[in-house]
């Protein structure tokens, strides 16, 4: 697989979001840089009307706080970035400051060509650290050996997402379920409740989309804490290791289990993931596992609710499939420190409390933590900011499983649509996908 499909395979949908724009006014506190007379180059993958206008008033307030600097920037898709800037960066050309994909071929190569900078320098001057967790930080890191996770840092994310638990509790109520699951445990109670009113437990389409990818990384990571997380983490940044564990067996049993048990809507295999987004928010069942770039579809109906999806009892800090948007990288050329200072403000500025309130005044997701009572924002993600904060509080946001190899989305998607019509069994899954692991390992690098 490529990382272009990596990418959007994980995460595709994370430009979804609210069709409106709440008008913001934020005073911007910004250390000023002397005078320049500058052109300050940015490309950037905001290019849905809602994050367009985001982006702007921010790319003002920066321009305001530094007299004598133009942002001139250039709204890119996701694909389109990706096809350009390694090349363009590599001839020479191309911006100050980019947006860049954190993957192997992407990120690992461009930071390997020596066409991005580190931003050691500014985690370490604006406290990036006390911001965001390690485990978002180590997201943007690679080693002079091509190892992904360790050594220098090249970029920082402005926007997270996690992949969740919604459910509706009116739907829940009407089932006589007062509270949402707490534990695995209690989440097969509800589910057997559910069934016998007659209600659909699972919402789920996997005719187009991640859906079954997301639900088996879901369960399979709410397994793991995040004191025991160091051997998952080996796994996806390509550290090593094997996939044949009683986390991952277990999830696929479990996740096959539904699927065989009429714990699914009937029919799901031929519903798309954005269908079945719309028939959940209409009511037409009780829980769904996807991810917080459907938040702005969700918040306009008040029943559904956002949770972490829970672990088996006495699991502590279980991880939460999650990850950041692309990152705000510095490239080379940023040839003189100066210009190089001022690219470090405006990433600085990117991921600062003024931008993280613009960000969920719009209904999406920061990065980084946001200051209680910085802004009024939907119930619904305030339910994921919640869930958000204690997972960088307690170092518990995970990964997408497929980021551990090239061709591991492809292996994944294939294996789990025969799996989920029971044309698999669980350990002949688990086999394919440690294959692929395996042979990814074993290739030069």
């Amino acid at each position: 697989m490529t990382e272009i499909e990596m990418k959007s395979g994980s995460c595709r949908a994370r430009n979804r979001g609210p069709r409106k724009l709440v008008a913001i006014a934020l005073f911007v506190a910004l250390p000023l840089s002397p005078a320049l007379a500058q052109s300050l180059t940015v490309w950037d993958d905001y290019t849905p009307p809602p994050q367009t206008e985001v982006i702007t008033k921010l790319n003002e307030q920066f321009q305001a706080a530094h007299p004598g600097v133009t942002v001139e920037r250039t709204g890119r898709s996701f694909d389109d970035l990706v096809l350009t800037l390694k090349l363009t960066l590599a001839s020479g050309e191309g911006p100050i400051i980019s947006k860049a994909n954190q993957g192997a071929q992407e990120m690992g190569t461009m930071a390997k060509q020596k066409n991005l900078l580190p931003v050691d320098e500014y985690i370490a001057k604006y406290g990036w650290d006390k911001r965001q967790s390690d485990s978002i930080l180590a997201r943007d890191r690679w080693s002079d050996k091509g190892e992904f996770g360790v050594g220098a840092t090249y970029g920082i994310s402005s926007l997270g997402e996690m992949v969740g638990l919604y459910y509706n509790a009116k739907v829940l109520k009407d089932a006589g379920i007062d509270n949402p699951p707490a534990t695995l445990e209690e989440l097969a109670q509800d589910i057997e409740t559910l069934k016998a009113k007659g209600t659909v437990p699972f919402m789920i389409g996997t005719a187009k989309g991640n859906m079954s990818l997301h639900m088996f990384a879901a369960v399979s990571q709410a397994a793991i804490g995040a004191a025991d997380r160091q051997s998952y983490d080996d796994l996806v940044y390509g550290h090593g290791g094997s996939w044949n564990t009683e986390a991952n067996l277990a999830a696929v049993k479990q996740v096959q289990d539904w699927a065989a048990g009429g714990d699914f809507l009937d029919g799901y295999q031929g519903i798309a993931e954005d269908d079945a987004v719309q028939l959940f928010i209409s009511g037409q069942g009780a829980f769904l596992i996807t991810g917080t770039w459907h938040l702005g579809e969700m918040q306009g109906n008040p029943d559904i609710h956002f949770m972490a999806v829970p672990g088996a009892s006495g699991v502590e800090h279980s991880l939460v499939v999650g990850g950041v948007d692309l990152a705000w990288t510095i490239t080379s050329n940023a040839k003189d420190k100066a210009t190089q200072y001022l690219a470090g403000e405006y990433l600085n500025f990117m991921v600062s409390d003024e931008a993280a309130a613009a960000w969920a005044t719009a209904g999406y997701l920061p990065a980084a933590a946001l200051k209680a009572d910085t802004v009024k924002v939907p119930a619904l993600l305030g339910d994921a900011l919640a869930v958000w904060n204690t997972a960088n509080a307690s170092n518990s946001l995970g990964h997408y499983p497929d980021w551990a190899s090239p061709t591991m989305y492809k292996t994944m998607s294939d294996n789990l649509a025969i799996l989920l019509a029971g044309g698999q069994t669980p350990e002949a899954f688990i086999a394919a996908v440690d294959q692929d692991y395996q042979a990814y390992m074993a290739a030069p690098k």
